[in-house]
């Protein structure tokens, strides 16, 4: 960000009128130009940058402002370190470097963790274990994503913060959504050569994790929270389905993004029928077992159950469809289910959990609602002849979210040459 690229040729001292310079000297004298944070808005020349600069071409607006922005840093209730958290939250939506860095500094200096401030500038949701922290990044998140804060989302930050610094919290998104777009209007310069402007990081950097590790660790996700997701993480992770192998490279599949709060609550109450039917069934077959085996399937059940409680609250539900006619199906005619035609299909569904996982997203695969395919098709405005083949709601997790997954080890399900031969002889490994 230098001034060569600048859209606003920089305005010197010397160049001010009377108002212009009332307003560079209250800039000036105002606690952020103190110490050593004056160098990050007066440049060596003197000039101003960040978006004084600008404000200096609208005078009397731009004291306005300028008092506005030192209110929120120094006359409300709301902790310094959620206001910084905000203020991030909102750089990153609007990809604006300059405040990124410059309130990257500010958060590290109020000690905002720094894992909290990667996952935000990732595009993930950061977890905070300050409630005012907490509350001031998912209103923050929420505002630039959907423009609106839903009740839940509301309540949470209400009783977390108390109403004066909930509506400060507001006030101060839409703020540096204004100070943003002066940003990345006009881009103004850095503040020095010798103090380069580090702002977010490439796209390609602000997601990632090593394959094993995800692997190893996407795990049903059922518990999820309500808080929006950014459309650019959901485009990613909804990309990275489309990057999967099908027969042919025909992708004979589509999904639908469901959004809406009404058809989310449509597909959750058809979920909720048949899942009370299916945990019924199972609980009676695990209630014979000893303890130590019906906990874990009891627990999975209880998470079964929260997402059938709250499958219309998860910020997406992904429905996966695929047109039977462009399926290759090579064991249709064979005396048994056939399964093949999936091979067309599942390899897009893991590689959205597998994003997911990547982005710190909890998600679930689920095909329940495949039994009720007519009323689904009804809702989502399915044209025949299309199916259903899988449904994946996805959100930030509750709690941890993903980890150490149980699985059978390699050495129990991986034969040599005929089936029941051994290929890898058995360690003393034991996998989570």
């Amino acid at each position: 960000m230098s001034a060569a690229n600048a859209r606003l040729q920089p305005l010197r001292p010397d160049e001010l009128d009377a108002d212009q310079r009332r307003l560079y000297d209250a800039v000036l004298a105002s606690p952020r130009g103190q110490g050593g944070a004056r160098r990050l808005m007066l440049r060596d020349d003197e000039t101003l940058t960040g978006p004084f600069d600008a404000w200096l071409r609208t005078p009397v607006l731009g004291e306005h402002l300028e008092r506005v922005g030192m209110a929120l840093r120094t006359d409300t209730v709301l902790p310094a370190a959620a206001r910084e958290i905000a203020v991030l939250v909102v750089a990153k939506a609007w990809s604006a470097d300059f405040e990124w860095w410059v309130h990257g500094l500010i958060a590290r200096g109020e000690g905002v963790p720094e894992d909290a401030i990667e996952a935000i500038g990732q595009g993930r949701r950061a977890e905070l274990e300050d409630p005012s922290c907490q509350a001031a990044h998912d209103v923050a998140s929420e505002i630039v994503a959907r423009r609106r804060l839903e009740p839940a989302t509301l309540e949470r930050a209400r009783d977390a913060l108390g109403e004066r610094a909930l509506v400060e919290v507001v006030t101060l998104v839409g703020f540096y959504q204004l100070v943003s777009g002066i940003l990345e209007s006009f881009h103004p310069p850095g503040p020095s050569d010798d103090l380069p402007v580090i702002g977010l990081p490439p796209m390609a950097e602000r997601a990632g994790i090593d394959l094993y590790e995800g692997a190893s660790t996407t795990r049903a996700v059922r518990r999820l929270r309500p808080d929006p997701i950014p459309e650019d993480v959901l485009r990613r992770v909804l990309r990275a389905a489309t990057w999967a192998p099908s027969g042919g490279n025909f992708q004979p599949w589509n999904v639908v993004a469901v959004r809406n709060p009404d058809r989310k609550q449509g597909l959750a109450k058809l979920y909720r029928e048949i899942w009370t039917e299916y945990a019924a069934q199972r609980r009676a077959l695990i209630s014979p077992m000893p303890d130590d085996l019906r906990e874990p399937a009891e627990r999975m059940l209880r998470a079964g159950d929260h997402l059938s409680d709250h499958m219309g609250e998860a910020p997406v539900i992904n429905v996966f469809c695929f047109h039977p006619e462009r399926v290759h199906i090579t064991d249709a005619s064979l005396d048994r289910p056939s399964v093949v035609g999936g091979a067309s299909i599942y390899p897009a569904v893991q590689n959205l959990l597998l994003a997911c996982r990547a982005e710190g997203l909890g998600c679930v695969l689920t095909t329940l609602l495949c039994s009720r395919e007519k009323e689904v098709r009804e809702l989502l405005e399915i044209p025949e002849p299309w199916a259903t083949a899988a449904f994946v709601p996805i959100g930030w997790p509750v709690g941890r979210g993903h980890g150490p997954i149980s699985r059978r080890p390699v050495e129990d399900v991986v034969f040599a040459d005929r089936f029941g031969t051994t290929l890898f002889e058995s360690t003393s490994e034991v996998t989570a």
